[in-house]
């Protein structure tokens, strides 16, 4: 049985809405990358802690646009319908990715600590959205 803090997703539904490859990283962890003109997006998946990291750059000036950790503890969904094609990620609180203490994870997945769902879309452009 699947804890709280094990990400729940299908591998088909990560590769139509990233349309990438998973690439196997340390510890356990599967990272995706996704290149449209000269921004790239890269998601790391740690399914044993529940967390994703999610990062936007720009390739030609190499700035960071975005750069963030989720914990997320709904299921991550490949979802096409009137909004479009996209990745919804339910249940999502933003946690630190360096200092986080024993007491700072059992707080991001108390089920008492509202979330929100993020949504992460490749198609027509980049985008990551918190709804």
């Amino acid at each position: 049985m699947l804890s709280l803090r094990q990400l729940q997703w299908d591998e088909l539904d990560l590769l139509q809405g990233l349309e990438a490859t998973p690439t196997p990283g340390e510890n356990g962890s599967y990272r995706y990358r996704v290149q449209q003109q000269d921004l790239q997006l890269r998601v790391s998946l740690w399914p044993e802690h529940g967390m994703v990291d999610v990062t936007l750059f720009s390739t030609t000036s190499r700035a960071i646009l975005l750069d963030l950790t989720v914990a997320v503890r709904g299921r991550i969904r490949y979802n096409n319908d009137k909004r479009g094609e996209y990745l919804e990620f339910a249940d999502c609180l933003l946690v630190s990715r360096l200092l986080a203490s024993d007491e700072q994870l059992e707080a991001a997945f108390s089920p008492n600590t509202p979330g929100r769902p993020m949504v992460l879309t490749v198609k027509p452009t980049l985008s990551v959205l918190f709804e």
